[in-house]
């Protein structure tokens, strides 16, 4: 027999308040995998393809190039289960507790936040159900370009240049240190209205662009002494490796005596970012490093695909010329490591990060349905956020023992239509341009 679920207005209101903090997950999110996730269990990869655009070709007669063999590169995302568990006396639901207040806000908020940190620092490292996560699935890192400096200069041109990729809406996540430096400097960002349920969080607009504060974008440290020594080797030769199966590879600079810190971004002026078909942008491509190196030199960065390398409309990096670093992916990455030109890093100093992506470009979706047969259930949804209540009572002790559920796939699929932003933490108020 199939589950029968209640909904209370209490549990209703754990969704509302977690529905409220959710803007990350679901401000220009789609729903890529809705038809794969039905009357699917937890704890499954799914796979998402992007196709091949094929290859661009001039004139009448095309019998010498033919057809394109369109290639497809799969994205791969897994469900998540979060949980937030409380205990309280029996007596504690029917006097004095202030439930919108003192539980459904607090709880719902605890469990939206614990899932939107899962999706921009990804697993990797994390146990889970008693396995150690060992592959990265986060969004921080997983962008094909970044735009670094002080005051607006980072915002405008990632918002520019996904403008130039598509025209498509954009979202905007910033730390909210962004806006405190700008702020200082009498900068603010354009007033807008939105429903109740997405202002929170929403600073205004950047252009036609919605700019949110997120707490969960990371703080990126250069110290003098890493800028120094990037500065002074990371010309002497850097080779990129894959080292394991679970999608990280390493960009390893000779010479080195330090290690990269989580977050430093490294461009090659001869590898260049390709937009949503595979064509050249006016961007390097950029490598984010997605955790702290494991020895010196050693930058750890998100794999790319051998259609990352290769493909016509699927590749994310390529040379000035806008052709591919190789046919295959071991060519390609033999071309690169001897190519791929003068690495630029970020200078010295403390660079509060953001995410400008594309509509579209993230995924966002929970299960709707749990095996809750033989349990004191209740279900809620708000805003495709899909919440479960499940109560226990100890008889004996006289408490309930009550858990919040979310089971929730989510994270960016498509890199080309994301920008990482990188804002310095400096008096903007003495930069002056000269013109």
């Amino acid at each position: 027999m199939a589950n029968q679920f209640k909904t209370s207005r209490k549990t209703e209101l754990v969704a509302l308040r977690a529905a409220e903090s959710a803007g990350y997950l679901t401000v220009g999110s789609k729903k890529y995998f809705k038809d794969q996730l039905k009357h699917k269990r937890n704890g499954t990869v799914f796979d998402y393809v992007i196709r091949d655009a094929g290859e661009y070709q001039r004139g009448i007669d095309l019998s010498s190039g033919g057809p394109s063999n369109l290639v497809e590169k799969k994205v791969s995302k897994a469900l998540n289960v979060g949980n937030v568990m409380i205990q309280t006396n029996i007596l504690e639901k029917v006097t004095d507790v202030d439930w919108d207040k003192e539980i459904a806000k607090p709880q719902g908020k605890k469990l939206i936040n614990g899932v939107v940190q899962d999706a921009i620092n990804g697993f990797k490292g994390k146990e889970i159900d008693g396995q150690v996560v060992t592959s990265y699935d986060g969004d921080f890192g997983n962008q094909n370009t970044a735009f670094a400096g002080i005051g607006y200069g980072p915002l405008t041109d990632a918002t520019n240049y996904l403008a130039s990729v598509s025209d498509e809406s954009q979202y905007l996540f910033i730390n909210p240190m962004i806006n405190s430096k700008l702020s200082n400097a009498g900068d603010a960002f354009k007033p807008t209205s939105a429903d109740p349920i997405f202002s929170k969080g929403l600073l205004g607009k950047l252009g036609d662009v919605e700019v949110r504060k997120n707490q969960f974008m990371p703080l990126v440290i250069i110290t003098p002494a890493f800028a120094a020594d990037f500065a002074a080797h990371s010309s002497d030769g850097v080779t990129y490796a894959e080292t394991d199966s679970d999608g990280i590879a390493t960009l390893t600079f000779t010479g080195m005596s330090t290690k990269f810190p989580k977050g430093s971004v490294v461009w090659f002026d001869n590898a260049y970012a390709t937009d949503l078909v595979g064509d050249r942008t006016s961007s390097l491509r950029a490598f984010i490093a997605i955790e702290d190196g494991t020895a010196n030199g050693v930058m750890v960065v998100k794999s790319l695909s051998a259609e990352d390398w290769t493909g016509t409309g699927t590749k994310v990096i390529c040379k000035a010329d806008g052709t591919a670093f190789g046919a295959t992916k071991a060519a390609a990455i033999s071309a690169f490591n001897s190519t791929a030109g003068t690495p630029i890093g970020l200078e010295a100093g403390k660079w509060y990060s953001g995410i400008c992506r594309l509509e579209g470009a993230m995924e966002f979706e929970t299960v709707d349905e749990i095996d809750a047969s033989n349990a004191d259930t209740e279900r809620a949804d708000n805003e495709g956020i899909v919440i479960f209540q499940n109560r226990a009572i100890d008889t004996i002790k006289g408490s309930n023992v009550t858990r919040w559920t979310t089971t929730v796939m989510a994270g960016i699929v498509e890199p080309r239509a994301v920008a990482l932003v990188l804002v310095k933490d400096a008096d903007v108020n003495k930069v002056k341009i000269v013109q």
